[in-house]
């Protein structure tokens, strides 16, 4: 298009090149005009001289244009009037040399380009071309001005695509048309997607079951529709506004049932017939538009269907149906200026059906057998966040009686512990990946200081005296509190940084308040979920009974007096006076002989009292 569009033919040989170079052949806008973003158009207006040219200056135009045109049928009312209407809706100039009013200018010999670049809004009209008498078009226009000869101009038509975006319904969701006729046949004719790309086929599937006895099917046809809606005032109301109307046939295809085809069983509970066609798309836009509505112009597509259906008493009924369908333009499928496909090979068409359908959500009828997630087996799984720890520092191997935790520990970055967490600490903390490797090196190093130093009964791991009353030092002992000060004399908080270089071990230095031992011992009781994901088992199987605690060696005192039952007559060996119950103890405790004969004797009478009573 360089030379050959030139005006002026003698001048024209004074250029050698004049062009316009697009960085993309064609616009994309993804979405209606409502939610379309913008797009950048790039370019270059190129000039080549062999010898130096006199020029006024050097423009370029882009226009946008749009015309609607019908002409009524002779036999109609009005017939043979001529209805058109056209408009210039867009217009952008770029003036690259411009020597003033009356002045001109001498370009010397060499080669010249001028850049543009320009945004186009994305609620521009798309470029519709193919019907006659009816477009919407961009075209650029470079012209050198000339004072004594005529411009040189070179003009290049632009295109630009309105497609579908990836997440578009029309891409997911399939048409369909289901219907029972009564004591005839029941159907169900549907296409995969609404949306068809223009240039490739559009799949339709049958399924047909009949519910008379000796009722034959015959032809089924199939139809694609196109239906242009033209208007010379859009912008008016609709009462208001002139419109034509006509349709055109765009792809048949005629399929007849063969009279032994073999029935099959659809859905485990009918006898029918499955099948499916294909109907081939154009590939120039002169023979099929795709769907728009823009500038006064409108085109929709719909599927017709019309089946046979022989009747065992020899007369013929005709099923009809229909199913709409929108066709699109790909930018995977150029288009030439004489809106044709350049490439209308079958591969290209489904290297672009594949394109789309990769970026389009699934269909849902593809997976309704997929696999919930409530039902996979989660055992082995490791919990978000686990990470297989190593030996804790100053071991080179995991000790025996302790083995890295498995899946099964609790991973929470904090425990059920009453009031007793460092929060602000621990939210430190949380940025980084501790929940799991942290606590297992914790619990691993606890367990090596305890072998290393065992606590004589009574005493703390650190040295410091138990003032509870038998209070096991269990899993949720040590692990519960883990982010206080080792030797902080109050229960004053210390930031989470301090535990890197804290040689003694988190937790066991948590202050410690005699009057709240019990509560705060009952109180560290994990969650549900924790405690069933927690491979810590009981040490007991079970609570003792009398007997074992009268065999033990130093049996619990109990926190509170029992009540003594008193029976008469004949006693079991299990029952004993007050004064046998009182003799009994001081035998089994033999540290209360060092208390004074008054709270001896005060003892008993309270024992006797409550006997009594």
């Amino acid at each position: 298009m360089a030379l050959s569009f030139f005006g002026g033919g003698g001048h024209a040989s004074r250029a050698k090149y004049f062009d316009i170079r697009l960085d993309d052949d064609y616009v994309v806008f993804r979405g209606s005009e409502d939610e379309a973003a913008s797009a950048l158009l790039k370019g270059n207006v190129v000039l080549c001289l062999s010898e130096p040219l006199t020029i006024k200056n050097i423009k370029l135009h882009l226009t946008g244009m749009s015309r609607v045109c019908w002409h009524l049928p002779s036999t109609t009312a009005g017939g043979g009037r001529r209805h058109w209407r056209e408009k210039v809706f867009y217009e952008k100039t770029w003036k690259f040399k411009d020597a003033g009013k009356g002045k001109t200018e001498v370009l010397p010999a060499g080669n010249y380009e001028f850049p543009f670049e320009i945004i186009l809004e994305g609620s521009l009209s798309e470029t519709v071309e193919g019907l006659p008498d009816n477009w919407v078009i961009y075209r650029f226009k470079a012209e050198i001005g000339r004072k004594y000869a005529k411009d040189i101009i070179v003009r290049k038509p632009l295109r630009i695509i309105r497609t579908l975006e990836s997440t578009a319904l029309e891409l997911s969701h399939a048409m369909s048309v289901e219907n029972i006729w009564p004591e005839k046949i029941e159907y169900a004719i549907n296409t995969p997607t609404k949306a068809v790309i223009f240039g490739t086929t559009i799949q339709v599937d049958f399924r047909l079951i009949p519910l008379l006895k000796g009722l034959r099917i015959g032809q089924i046809f199939s139809e694609l529709i196109e239906c242009d809606e033209l208007t010379l005032n859009p912008e008016d109301h609709g009462s208001l506004r002139n419109t034509y109307t006509t349709t055109r046939s765009i792809v048949s295809d005629v399929y007849e049932l063969p009279e032994d085809a073999p029935v099959e069983i659809l859905n485990d509970v009918a006898e029918g017939y499955q099948l499916s066609r294909y109907l081939s798309l154009p590939k120039s836009l002169t023979k099929c538009l795709q769907d728009t509505d823009t500038r006064g112009i409108r085109v929709r597509h719909k599927l017709k269907f019309r089946i046979q259906l022989h009747n065992p008493d020899g007369h013929v009924s005709e099923l009809r149906a229909t199913l709409p369908v929108s066709i699109f333009i790909s930018p995977s499928l150029a288009i030439d200026e004489n809106n044709n496909l350049i490439d209308q090979t079958p591969e290209s068409a489904v290297r672009a059906v594949e394109e789309y359908a990769q970026q389009a959500p699934p269909l849902y009828g593809e997976h309704l057998f997929d696999q919930l997630y409530s039902d996979v087996d989660l055992t082995g799984y490791r919990t978000p966040g686990y990470r297989t720890p190593g030996p804790p520092t100053g071991l080179t191997s995991w000790p025996a009686s302790r083995p890295p935790s498995g899946p099964g520990t609790p991973m929470g970055s904090l425990s059920r512990n009453l009031s007793s967490e460092n929060i602000s600490s621990m939210n430190a903390v949380t940025d980084t990946d501790i929940s799991a490797s942290v606590l297992h090196s914790r619990l691993a190093r606890l367990h090596a200081s305890r072998n290393r130093n065992p606590p004589s009964p009574g005493e703390h791991p650190d040295g410091r005296p138990d003032g509870r009353l038998n209070v096991t030092q269990d899993y949720f002992t040590y692990s519960g509190a883990s982010s206080h000060g080792a030797t902080s004399p109050d229960p004053s908080r210390r930031p989470s940084d301090d535990l890197d270089h804290d040689p003694v071990l988190s937790g066991m230095g948590t202050p410690y308040w005699p009057q709240y031992a019990e509560v705060e011992t009952l109180s560290r009781v994990p969650s549900y979920s924790t405690a069933v994901r927690s491979s810590v088992k009981p040490r007991e199987p079970g609570l003792p009974d009398y007997n074992s605690v009268i065999a033990s060696d130093t049996p619990p005192l109990p926190e509170s007096p029992q009540q003594v039952h008193l029976r008469s007559g004949h006693r079991s060996p299990s029952h004993f006076s007050p004064v046998e119950m009182h003799q009994r103890l001081d035998s089994l405790h033999p540290r209360r002989s060092h208390r004074s004969a008054d709270d001896e004797e005060r003892s008993l009478r309270l024992l006797q009292a409550r006997a009594r009573g």
